[in-house]
């Protein structure tokens, strides 16, 4: 509060604060680590422009027709309890704004666990 106090004026106790989002440009494409094992996923969402918050997670593996939604295990790791392995793997993000980017076979059929892959477009 002192540092507000420099900048505004306390009226009834209150330093009234405005902000505005600001979109968020980063250099490269979106980047997913992968950990886990076969029956659980884990999904590390990083370097995220746009909004820059990761609003939902959704995977589409090359033998699957549908989407599959991932939740949230703690911050920015997301998990699935799917089978995941020998599959081209496609992200969508959608951002707090909820703007969508999909990231096409990003992950190859042979892709491993602990290893970091990036996309190569970005919001």
């Amino acid at each position: 509060m002192p540092a507000f106090l420099q900048i505004a004026e306390e009226k009834a106790g209150i330093v009234p604060v405005s902000y505005r989002r600001v979109a968020c440009a980063r250099q490269g494409g979106i980047r997913y680590a992968i950990a886990g094992n076969k029956y659980f996923n884990m999904v590390t969402v990083t370097n995220v422009g746009g909004a820059g918050d990761v609003a939902a997670v959704s995977v589409k593996g090359s033998k699957r027709v549908k989407w599959t939604e991932l939740k949230r295990n703690w911050g920015v790791v997301w998990q699935t309890g799917e089978d995941l392995t020998c599959e081209s793997l496609t992200f969508r993000v959608m951002t707090g704004d909820h703007r969508k980017a999909t990231s096409w076979h990003v992950l190859p059929e042979d892709w491993k666990f602990g290893v970091t892959y990036q996309a190569s477009k970005n919001f």
